[in-house]
Order: structure tokens, then sequence, then C-alpha cells
């Protein structure tokens, strides 16, 4: 053998990438402009999308900001016509922020004076029986925030139905009331609700308690700061994830910020992100689906200069998903029917002026890992030079070996993380992996050497 060498690991002998390129998918055309909000309305079986577009599929749909998508094509009906804008190009600097579903009633907000041309429906509306009414009627930005069935007031405003009423507000018997004893006395921001390990935490722009940005709310008449608070400007998204709540926003280095625009309360103290990664923009979205979470939001790998912007750790591994995106950052994420929809920049690559794309999740295959949950990912970080190929494999995966090893070691993993197979270091340039035993399903090939650690995800078909 010259430059291939065959490597017997256990039963199975490995023959050692293609470009490992996530596959998005264009929405029947996407929408005509930004894309703010995501809703998935699970009582009509549809996701229903916000924002600032006039037009969806191809511009032949008129939305006016809001409209559905079912999975196959786009819909309008049973939306009240949106904004019910009739200019020529909608307004599209007045965007559809929030959306919420209680019940049989879908509320909006709106970062607008007019909504069909009420000023009394300026900010926040809602939609009973195919009629808009007014919410609140709020004097600034609005946002509706939901966590654990509860619905709260957000966003930048101090007044409610036309009474002096700054910071939080609860959805009650039809109305938002008053919070027990709220520390909030003046106009605040407020982005983003989330509960976690029995409390209600709130993230934004203010101070109270000492708790810059943050804070806490034990569900009846409770406040408490979370930590020392924040530093930064504000946090846009929580999530809870595990052990922690994950708090993202516009975090730029300096006092009392952890980890660029990201960063983990343990319930003790603050804690920065990961390492192996740092964040170039805000993050303006992060959940937690299928038993993951999931981050949007533009970053690069520690050594490297590859832009991308959906990250995901499972708990042992974080990953980059859905290909290199030069394009710039992205907003808002939903989980419907199995895969993730998320805004996206107009020059996002093969969704050009679409933004909105849609990443199926099943067999999906991560673009760069590193395994954190183990201590690995201190370790340098290896640019991902290790290729697999065909990809996804039916029988023989041919792997080709970063450039400069000679000698290595090689593990076949599952999708949990497990090591199914091991193999001895040795020497060469190409191996060669007969897969046809393994079930179908997503694994991983990692090789050691050189100190570092090279990871280099497959389907097995």
């Amino acid at each position: 053998m010259t430059s291939a060498q065959i490597l017997t690991l256990g039963l199975l002998p490995f023959y050692v990438t293609a470009e490992l390129c996530a596959q998005w998918e264009s929405l029947d055309g996407g929408t005509s402009f930004q894309v703010r909000s995501f809703l998935v309305d699970s009582l009509n079986d549809r996701l229903i999308v916000g924002g600032s577009f006039p037009y969806v599929a191809d511009g032949t749909l008129r939305a006016n900001n809001l409209a559905w998508w079912d999975g196959t094509q786009w819909g309008l009906e049973g939306l009240g016509n949106g904004t019910g804008d009739t200019s020529e190009f909608g307004q599209i600097s007045n965007p559809v922020q929030s959306m919420v579903r209680r019940n049989d009633t879908l509320f909006v907000s709106y970062l607008g004076n007019y909504w069909h041309y009420s000023f009394d429906m300026r900010f926040a509306t809602m939609l009973v029986d195919g009629t808009w009414y007014p919410c609140g009627q709020p004097n600034g930005i609005f946002y509706f925030l939901e966590a654990q069935g509860r619905m709260f007031s957000g966003g930048v405003h101090d007044t409610l139905y036309g009474a002096y009423a700054p910071g939080i507000h609860e959805w009650v018997g039809g109305e938002f009331r008053d919070m027990p004893n709220s520390p909030f006395v003046s106009q605040v921001q407020v982005n983003a609700v989330e509960y976690w390990h029995d409390r209600i935490y709130f993230g934004g722009l203010f101070d109270v308690l000492g708790s810059p940005r943050i804070v806490s709310f034990d569900g009846t008449d409770q406040w408490a700061g979370v930590g020392n608070g924040v530093g930064g400007y504000y946090i846009a998204t929580l999530c809870g994830y595990g052990d922690s709540l994950y708090a993202g926003g516009y975090l730029q280095n300096g006092p009392n910020v952890q980890s660029q625009h990201i960063q983990l309360f343990d319930g003790e103290a603050w804690r920065p992100f990961f390492q192996e990664v740092e964040f170039q923009g805000f993050i303006w979205d992060i959940q937690v689906h299928d038993g993951a979470l999931y981050v949007s939001g533009l970053h690069t790998w520690v050594g490297d200069n590859v832009p991308y912007t959906l990250l995901r750790y499972d708990g042992h591994t974080l990953c980059s998903l859905g290909g290199p995106n030069p394009s710039g950052n992205t907003l808002k994420m939903a989980f419907y029917h199995g895969s993730l929809y998320q805004s996206i920049e107009d020059g996002f690559p093969g969704l050009e002026n679409q933004f909105i794309g849609r990443l199926p999740l099943d067999g999906l295959v991560p673009d760069r890992c590193a395994d954190v949950a183990s201590g690995l990912g201190e370790q340098a970080i290896a640019p991902m030079t290790l290729r697999v190929f065909p990809n996804p494999v039916d029988d023989v995966l041919t792997v080709q070996l970063p450039e400069g090893v000679e000698q290595f070691e090689l593990m076949l993993l599952d999708a949990l993380g497990r090591t199914i197979r091991k193999g001895p270091r040795r020497a060469g340039v190409q191996v060669e992996l007969p897969v046809h035993e393994l079930s179908s399903g997503t694994y991983s090939l990692v090789v050691n050497a050189n100190g570092a650690r090279y990871r280099a995800p497959f389907l097995k078909r």
C-alpha cells in the first residue's frame, strides 16, 4: 500500500470526508423583508411568522407582516389581514415583534403607531374571532412574554390603559395587572422571560435590587437579584438548560461580563460560556429542543475565522451547524415538524433575499464540534481538516487524515458520544472503514493525533 492503508477496529476494518455542508431549504421563496418573530401554533398545526415583510411566497401573497407556513406552503387565512396596510410597499420599518396564543386569542406586538390604521391598536393588539382589538394601549415598544403558562408584558413603555404603569405586568382575567411588590418604579426595557428552577427570570436593560439586567420572581410576591447581575448593554434572551441559566444579548467585554454576548448562571454565580467559541455578534435567541441547547448568533472557533451562526450544545459536545455563514447575524429560531426555522440576513448563502430558512434536523451532520463535557475541549482546537466521504454513507467510509498526521488513534462514536470502536495508533494518509454493520443514524469519527483531537460527523443510511 502507498497512500492508503487498512486499519481494523475490533470487527470493523476502517476505510479512512467530503465537505460536510448542512442543507438549508427555501420556504417557497421566503419573505420579502425581515423576519422578527415565530409562533408554533399547535392549535392549527402551523408556524406563524411575523416581521416587516409586505409579501411572502416570492411576492405572490400580500402578507402585511404576518403569515403562516404549514410545512409546504404559505397562507394568510385566519390572521385578520395582518397590519391591514394597503400601501405599495408596506410598513417595512415597523415589524411584528412578538406573538403569543392563549386559547382562541392571538396576541401580537407591533413596532408602530397604527394597526389597521387605528391609533388605538398601536404597539399591542389581539385577534379574536377574526377581528383585531386594542390590547393594553401601551405608549411604546411592547413584548408579549410567556413562561410556565403565564403571560407578562415586556418592552419599553410606562403606560397601560392610559395610566402610568412602569415595569412588568401579568395578564390576568382579560387584562394586564400590577405584580405584587414589583421593584420597578420607572420605565425600563424588558426583553426576555424564562422559568427555571422554580423561579421566573426577566432580562433586559434595567438595574433593580442590585442586579443589573436580570431579576427573578418567585411566582407569588417575592423578587430577588441574580448573582451580581450582568454587565454589557442588554439581555435579549434567557434559557434554562440543565443546571444552568443561559443569558444572551449584547454583552460587550467589560465589568461583570464573563464572556462576550453570552454567559451562564449556575444557581450561585455567573460563569463564562465555553472557551472554544467566541461570539462576534449579539445573541437574539437561545432555545432548548430535543434535549439540546441551540444558540442563534454569529460565532467563530478560537484560532479560526470561519463564521457560523448556529451553535448546538447537547451536554457533552459543542457543534456549529448549518454551514459557514458570512452574511451576518441571525435573529429568532423556531422548531416545527422536525426542522429548525431561522430568521436570516438577505445575503445568506443559497437563500439570498429570502430572509427565512429551514434546516431539517433528522440526520443533520454538524460542521465542527468539540467535546467539552470531558475536558477534551480544553485541548488545542484543531482546524476541521479531517475529511470523511461519502456522507451519508451506505457501506464503506473513506477517511482523509489531516495534513502532517503520522501517528494517530481512531475512535468511532455513536450519537450519544459512546465509543463503539477503537483502533491503535498507525501511520498512513487514508483509511477505509466498512460501516455496513452499523445501524442507521448519526456517528462521529474521532482522530487523536499530535496532541489535538479531530472530529468528523457522518450519517449512516
